[in-house]
């Protein structure tokens, strides 16, 4: 996958996805809100949930009690992020949440054990030391006959991994406000990918939502990735396993927030930037993904785009190949 992704960008096929209407991309960043909103509610209720067909699973009172605080957090944190822009209110306000959870352990005589007992917090194994992560990398057990087999699955994999990744991009590149070299930030990811597979990790991309937050705090320094590879390797160190002691509305709340920042943004917000037809094409392709998913809700969604432009509709401004050379020549310079 690392492979293919570098290959891509090499041969500049990336910037393709420059010409994807923001129109669509700003239905897909609604959809990705969606997203994670519905994981932390599942996560927070411990029930298995895949789409809006599964939300009566929500509607059980001992899963409303258990999502209720994470709801309340992530609506708080949000209030408190929009009101207060500044770096250090998101960490704040995280803190806080764990601060009353085992502020209300110890009023209500509550042990940690009993709390994971009724749902609060997940319950863990005990993990083996992190020298023996590696134990379990055995490539003499991967079943190699059968890699030709799954062609196809692969270059799914590969393309969807692509198209996601830039769409990552892009959402980044709509919140600095400039131009970004496509080509050169999927060759990022797949030197990544292939550190990641070579260690035995998992594939993976930019963590835009966290890139976007951070860009709106005003943090703009590199310390910050630093802190965060440093932060997660301590993590992966401990002698014990942190989550047994981190309740689950803490994950759900940061998922609410983002749930509900990208989706006022996208849903409500944008009305007031667009042109009504735009909005039109923000709104289906956001409900086009719900239905056929990323890939298909995608192009379904540059469809849409396309027939409302030819059917003359103000669909935004369009960029001249004049501006298209500008673009480029920015990114080259960047």
């Amino acid at each position: 996958l690392g492979a293919a992704l570098i290959v891509i960008g090499k041969f500049k096929l990336a910037s393709y996805c420059q010409l994807l209407p923001s129109s669509v991309v700003g239905g897909y960043l609604a959809y990705i809100g969606f997203f994670c909103g519905q994981a932390g509610l599942a996560l927070m209720a411990s029930v298995d949930v895949t789409g809006l067909s599964q939300w009566y699973k929500f509607l059980d009172p001992r899963a409303l009690t258990l999502l209720a605080p994470g709801v309340v957090g992530g609506c708080f944190i949000y209030f408190m992020v929009r009101t207060f822009r500044h770096m250090a209110v998101l960490p704040s306000t995280i803190a806080m949440l764990m601060v009353a959870f085992y502020l209300t352990l110890w009023a209500t005589g509550m042990s940690v054990e009993e709390a994971t007992r009724l749902g609060w917090i997940n319950q863990t194994v005990e993990t083996p030391s992190w020298v023996h992560t590696w134990d379990f990398l055995q490539m003499d057990k991967v079943v190699w006959r059968v890699l030709p087999s799954q062609t196809f699955t692969i270059i799914a994999m590969i393309s969807v991994v692509a198209l996601s990744s830039s769409l990552d991009i892009a959402a980044i590149e709509i919140e600095m406000k400039r131009p970004l070299d496509y080509n050169h930030e999927l060759t990022t990811v797949g030197f990544s990918n292939i550190v990641s597979g070579l260690t035995g990790g998992y594939t993976g991309s930019y963590i835009f939502s966290q890139t976007i937050f951070s860009l709106r705090m005003g943090i703009r320094s590199r310390a910050m990735g630093y802190v965060i590879a440093a932060v997660s390797l301590v993590t992966v160190v401990l002698p014990f396993n942190v989550l047994a002691f981190i309740p689950n509305f803490f994950f759900g709340s940061l998922l609410m927030m983002i749930c509900l920042d990208l989706m006022f943004e996208w849903l409500i917000d944008v009305r007031e930037k667009v042109t009504p037809a735009e909005y039109v094409v923000v709104i289906m392709t956001f409900c086009l993904l719900q239905v056929l998913g990323v890939e298909f809700g995608i192009v379904a969604g540059i469809c849409l785009y396309v027939v409302i432009d030819k059917l003359g509709f103000d669909v935004g401004k369009e960029v001249t190949t004049e501006e298209e050379d500008d673009v480029m020549a920015a990114m080259n310079n960047y």
